[in-house]
């Protein structure tokens, strides 16, 4: 009896321990899958599905993808032939957007892909310093 109640308190500070001293990420990740994915010349149109079954658009300029003159890119892209792909991933830091991860098929040809039909009228929308979803 006495042993059982000194194994059991001992996992208990062992556990209690634990919890005290592990920290919690800075980081927040949201991963989404991807509709469809149009290539600009400015960028990337992403379309992905809600939460609601709605659909969501966002535009990923060129220039998140650059490293001069920033520290770390806004951007990253990662092409593969994985079938879990098309996706992305959001980094919030803080609660405030750090960065996204596109995983895109690297087959241009993937039905993942496809044309914008008047791509000179979206060229505002590339025009954008942070993300901002709905979900």
């Amino acid at each position: 009896m006495k042993k059982s109640i000194l194994i059991l308190a001992i996992a208990l500070m062992i556990a209690l321990s634990g919890a005290l001293y592990a920290e919690q990420s800075e980081y927040f990740v949201k991963t989404v899958p991807i509709s469809k994915v149009y290539m600009h010349n400015l960028g990337y149109r992403i379309v992905y599905e809600k939460n609601d079954f709605d659909i969501g658009v966002l535009y990923i300029p060129n220039d998140w993808f650059d490293l001069s003159g920033q520290e770390e890119p806004k951007a990253e892209l990662l092409m593969t032939r994985e079938p879990e792909v098309p996706y992305f991933s959001v980094f919030w830091k803080n609660g405030e957007f750090s960065h996204i991860r596109l995983y895109l098929h690297k087959s241009l040809t993937h039905g993942s892909y496809g044309s914008l039909k008047n791509p000179e009228s979206m060229n505002d929308q590339f025009d954008v310093e942070t993300l901002a979803l709905e979900f």
